[in-house]
């Protein structure tokens, strides 16, 4: 129950904050204080094949609450914050304040939050295409305690990001690495461009591009560091695990490309690990490719301060009556065998359908294909009801 404790405190403090601001002669530089949730809730069903079946006891079926989170956010004109625990996990997702103007450039954002690396991961999970993310977010940092300056130019053509950040296993605020605490340095270089583009008798509505790169240098605690990943089934064991990797440094290059050109969807990404120090050097990689089409309703947009998709329907219209149908394609591989670490190498196939039944309320399926080099594969039957409050 303690978990749990500090988050209602912390919201009952906003609201009563909040109040007191507009109590005082009925003025306040809030501009805005939102409380938001969602649940969602999961069935998975494996049809494996012997040899991957005994070796990551897939046969039974599960029924799961997968996320189930509540939210508090707000803007002053100073600065804004944001908190997001998640119940199912008993921890804080994002926990952090960002200073609207301070004397560095950009805005400065303070707390836990994502580390700036790859389209996918900083796409909310309201908006990714499918069930989970690709095994390439496995290897990317995730959320940790950092301090980062980020900013956008005037025309939403150049974004960038550039932070320090500290990583840890804390149980109550989720701070969790690859495996260890690190000290580690990350940035994010982004390139966007829309507008209507032509080719031959093919004309474009309104395109959106945008390509990036990130970067980031890590330096794990005790010299050890260690990758997982989830094979994209989150009731699943995890398919691939390096186990402790003796190094002083950890390298890593992330390259990203989304379009959007009305109800057609793209994005392809990739992040290379290295490191050094070690007794060994190692590299490790993870590679993902996706395509939605939206059947019926408008399409997605890219958003491009956070560079991350937005929900398709109209980017969340409340006054949304359409169901909005949308079919989506995933291929990923991970390779996690490098020198002395043969963790293995995955794949992932899979096929997803979604009605956005309103802006708050998501019905998924999917079918997923799972080989483990090797090892062997598995087809999962996924389902989803999301619901958002």
């Amino acid at each position: 129950m303690k978990p749990l404790c500090l988050p209602v405190l912390l919201l009952l403090a906003s609201r009563s904050w909040c109040q007191e601001g507009l109590e005082d002669n009925g003025q306040s530089n809030l501009v805005g204080l939102s409380f938001t949730g969602k649940i969602e809730l999961d069935s998975t069903a494996f049809s494996p094949n012997s040899e991957l079946s005994s070796s990551y006891k897939l046969e039974d079926d599960n029924l799961e609450i997968r996320r189930m989170r509540l939210s508090a956010s707000g803007i002053t004109e100073e600065f804004r914050f944001r908190s997001t625990l998640d119940f199912s996990d008993q921890g804080f997702r994002d926990l952090y304040l960002e200073l609207q103007e301070w004397d560095g450039p950009g805005k400065l954002r303070i707390g836990h939050f994502r580390e700036p690396i790859l389209f996918e991961a900083m796409t909310s999970a309201d908006n990714i295409l499918f069930m989970e993310r690709s095994q390439a977010v496995d290897l990317s940092p995730g959320r940790n305690l950092g301090l980062m300056a980020h900013d956008i130019s005037g025309q939403q053509s150049l974004s960038w990001s550039l932070g320090a950040f500290y990583s840890t296993e804390s149980p109550v605020l989720d701070f969790k690495s690859g495996g260890a605490s690190a000290l580690a340095m990350t940035g994010r270089l982004h390139w966007h461009s829309e507008g209507q583009f032509g080719f031959g008798n093919w004309q474009s509505g309104n395109l959106q591009a945008s390509s990036g790169v990130a970067a980031s240098l890590r330096f794990p605690h005790d010299n050890t560091y260690s990758f997982t990943v989830g094979g994209e089934i989150s009731s699943a064991p995890a398919l691939l695990s390096t186990g402790p990797v003796v190094a002083d440094s950890v390298r890593q290059l992330s390259a990203e490309m989304a379009i959007v050109d009305g109800p057609f969807t793209a994005l392809a990404e990739a992040i290379l690990s290295n490191d050094s120090g070690g007794d060994d050097e190692h590299s490790f990689f993870a590679a993902s490719a996706q395509l939605g089409w939206v059947l019926v309703g408008a399409g997605r947009r890219i958003i491009p301060g956070r560079v991350s998709f937005d929900s398709p329907g109209g980017g969340g219209d409340s006054d949304r009556h359409t169901v909005v149908w949308e079919v989506a394609a995933r291929s990923s591989w991970a390779d996690l065998n490098s020198r002395n670490i043969q963790a293995g190498i995955a794949t992932v196939d899979t096929l997803a359908l979604s009605a956005h039944l309103s802006p708050q309320v998501v019905v998924r399926v999917e079918w997923n294909r799972v080989n483990v080099e090797e090892t062997g594969s598995a087809d999962v039957f996924q389902a989803r009801v999301h619901v958002g409050f």
